[in-house]
């Protein structure tokens, strides 16, 4: 059964702290104005934060709620900076940035995310046709990892940025990333609307 999935990355907090849902008033990173849907799919998806349904919104996508699209939990580093959490605990700032499986947080380790991810992965591959899923960049970058069968440590080597979309396709055994080239392909209509959004 081929499927094919669209993920697009959501949009960021203004402030560069450490992601969590801070409601539906917190400052987005890039100025967003509603527009009519552009793009169609068996299923839309988006995670259950603020941030990223206000993202799908934005881009005229009428998405369904999965909480296994969720941001990393964050744990007691939601809404605190790098810099706060590294001088407040240096130790534990470490272990998570060179150890997916420690979460000193006391949220979700990057292990334990991959493990979300590629669960999730393993339903899209049994449901047929075209999925768009709106996500946070740790959800994307977990779902890649898993495509490329890639060590949990990669995680920090990946940067995603905001309203950046990848696809994923898979034939019911194996998930590849697809690069295309189809000039009315749905990445084509996303970069347009992308484009508006950023303007």
């Amino acid at each position: 059964m081929t499927h094919r999935l669209l993920m697009i990355c959501a949009l960021r907090s203004k402030r560069p702290v450490f992601p969590g849902d801070n409601g539906p008033d917190e400052g987005l990173s890039q100025s967003v104005r509603p527009s009519p849907p552009v793009l169609s799919a068996d299923r839309i998806w988006c995670g259950p934060d603020a941030i990223t349904r206000r993202s799908a919104a934005a881009l005229g996508l009428d998405a369904k709620v999965r909480a296994e699209l969720s941001e990393i939990d964050f744990g007691s580093w939601r809404g605190r900076t790098l810099d706060d959490v590294a001088g407040a605990d240096p130790g534990g700032f470490q272990s998570w940035t060179t150890d997916p499986s420690q979460a000193a947080h006391g949220g979700e380790s990057i292990e334990a995310l991959l493990t979300r991810a590629k669960r999730w992965l393993a339903e899209c591959e049994r449901l047929p046709g075209r999925t768009i899923a709106v996500a946070p960049a740790s959800v994307l970058k977990a779902c890649m990892l898993h495509v490329f069968d890639a060590p949990a440590r990669s995680f920090f080597c990946i940067d995603v940025e905001p309203l950046s979309s990848v696809v994923l396709s898979s034939d019911g055994r194996r998930w590849a990333l697809r690069v295309t080239s189809e000039p009315r392909s749905e990445m084509s209509e996303v970069g347009r609307r992308q484009s508006k959004l950023r303007a």
